[in-house]
């Protein structure tokens, strides 16, 4: 994502997107889709907010510093909200805050 248009990331009328030199689509407004101007798919940074659990409960901090880290600002609080509810439900055993708060660290 860029800021803004700038010539720099020529438009191509064939597909009506912009790219940059190396050929890398380019979002130039950020607000209408409502995230922050970042290089999302170029540093591999999710722009959903998904959840899936891993299946044993010693993988869960790897996964969820991992999601959370390389998730879009934007989807933390939607992904806290989905962990908050479903960490119980499938793993009774652990502590929500204190595996949020080791994912958020």
């Amino acid at each position: 994502m860029a800021e803004r248009p700038s010539k720099d990331l020529p438009f191509d009328p064939r597909d009506g997107h912009r790219y940059t030199a190396a050929g890398v689509p380019v979002c130039v407004h950020p607000e209408k889709v409502g995230l922050s101007p970042r290089r999302y798919k170029t540093d591999g940074l999710s722009l959903t907010a998904e959840l899936v659990l891993p299946q044993e409960a010693a993988e869960l901090d790897r996964y969820l510093r991992e999601l959370m880290h390389n998730a879009a600002p934007e989807t933390l609080e939607i992904l806290i909200d989905q962990a908050t509810q479903e960490i119980p439900r499938v793993f009774p055993e652990v502590d929500v805050i204190t595996a949020l708060r080791r994912a958020l660290n």
